[in-house]
């Protein structure tokens, strides 16, 4: 499918593909796209794990002909009625050892608000329900101002962490996060880098990966 350039999301034509949507709606949004534009979305999360995978331009959902997908809300796992049942996704694997190696994409808190920072609170304040928000909306919190686990697919976990990334607060404060999650002490996880500056690979011990990503699923947070 086609992708947007703003933010990533696949393009799915419902003139062209037929699609099955398990989804419920999240209410309307406002964003900001660059000087004096604005963008309106009606979300939609997902009705097993309750997290925001989809939106689309117009109100009315069987008449709009684009719906929007967010980046790495699609999964090549097959979905199930009970996400439990579901296979362990190819970002948690067994190794050597009785070890497993979760994937991890991490994002800090101050990446996801640093759109406030470019906001004209003056001219869109009418608009404001909350000032503290970056997106407006009936309801949200863009905000994040604790550790989170965000949701779980084929190419990766994801993490927001509120520490920063500089001095490796971030990397502490995850691990110190995941050691929570999967009920593991410091001893038992080791951190290593992944293929970006935002990619982490988390080896741990005493667990399958059955068992990590029933944890996982567990802890995510719509």
């Amino acid at each position: 499918m086609p992708r947007r350039s703003t933010d990533k999301a696949y393009v799915l034509d419902k003139t062209k593909h037929l699609a099955r949507f398990n989804i419920h709606e999240a209410g309307k949004v406002l964003l900001k796209r660059g000087e004096g534009k604005l963008e309106k979305q009606f979300r939609m999360n997902c009705m097993g794990c309750g997290l925001f995978v989809c939106y689309r331009a117009e109100q009315d959902f069987e008449s709009c002909s684009f719906i929007y997908v967010l980046d790495g809300a699609l999964s090549t796992v097959a979905a199930e009625t009970n996400p439990q049942d579901a296979p362990v996704p190819p970002c948690i694997s067994q190794l050597e050892g009785g070890l497993v190696q979760v994937a991890i994409e991490v994002e800090d808190r101050a990446q996801r608000s640093a759109i406030t920072s470019n906001l004209s609170l003056t001219s869109l304040s009418p608009l404001l329900h909350n000032s503290n928000h970056s997106i407006f909306a009936d309801s949200c919190s863009c905000n994040y101002k604790h550790d989170a686990l965000r949701g779980v697919n084929a190419d990766d976990v994801r993490v927001t962490v509120a520490a920063p990334a500089a001095r490796g607060e971030a990397n502490n404060e995850l691990l110190e996060f995941m050691g929570k999650v999967l009920s593991l002490r410091l001893s038992q996880m080791t951190l290593q880098r992944g293929w970006n500056n935002k990619s982490k690979l988390l080896v741990v011990e005493d667990l399958t990966a059955r068992q990590v990503y029933e944890k996982l699923l567990e802890a995510v947070q719509p």
